[in-house]
């Protein structure tokens, strides 16, 4: 019979905590030693976890990756989105007449349901384009302006949108938030995540709409239909 060799296990020598594996080890001591390894290169705090890093660093790209299916608010951590969804003040009030969506605002549902009308309320006074919200007029009418009311903190370069500035901070921070659940190759940008997937799944969501050919990228759909003058 073949001989099973003992577990190895790793041993603090500060306390008599043991740890199957190494990393556990190396972690658990800095918690003696005080020591904190991962620094953020935007404001210098130090953090003993990476894990912790990486939450910090949606303080300074405003993201909330974490969204509530009822009420679509955002949260930076987990914890926060499950605090907030058992909450007893979170109440699914308002149903949509035309689906079988609820909401917990009035407000949220009147939003919800210009999806079904089609009505787009908020209209451009310079070009006459219209906008089923504010939110996107607002966005839309700096395209004329050439306002960028999004600076960088670090190298003060200015954005027309948030959400692009948030995906500028990564160049600064080199953090990439985004991983494949496959191969667990990460990315800066969720849509770029997006396209690598397709590489595992092999789904092709965009399809020529003159002779049905499907591609796994925008971009790639555009240059057939160029090339093929499928326009």
């Amino acid at each position: 019979m073949p001989v099973l060799s003992k577990a190895k296990y790793y041993k603090c020598p500060y306390c008599s905590k043991v740890f199957p594996f190494k990393s556990k080890l190396n972690q658990h001591i800095l918690v003696h030693t005080g020591e904190k390894p991962f620094q953020c290169s935007i404001c210098n705090q130090n953090f003993q976890r990476k894990s912790k890093l990486k939450r910090h660093i949606f303080v300074h790209t405003g993201e909330r990756p974490f969204q509530c299916s009822v009420c679509n608010k955002g949260f930076t951590q987990k914890e926060h989105l499950k605090y907030h969804q058992a909450s007893n003040n979170h109440f699914k009030c308002y149903k949509c007449p035309h689906c079988s969506k609820f909401f917990s605002r009035k407000s949220n549902l009147d939003q919800h349901i210009l999806v079904h009308t089609g009505e787009r309320p908020f209209k451009c006074s310079i070009c006459n384009k219209s906008f089923q919200r504010k939110s996107k007029l607002d966005r839309h009418i700096r395209v004329h302006t050439g306002e960028k009311p999004f600076k960088c903190s670090v190298c003060n370069q200015n954005y027309t949108r948030k959400s692009k500035l948030n995906r500028h901070i990564f160049v600064h921070t080199g953090e990439k938030p985004f991983q494949c659940f496959i191969c667990n190759q990460s990315f800066q940008r969720k849509s770029t995540l997006d396209i690598h997937i397709r590489s595992h799944t092999g789904e092709k969501p965009f399809q020529c709409d003159k002779c049905h050919q499907s591609f796994k990228r925008k971009d790639s759909l555009f240059y057939h239909k160029v090339k093929n003058k499928h326009l």
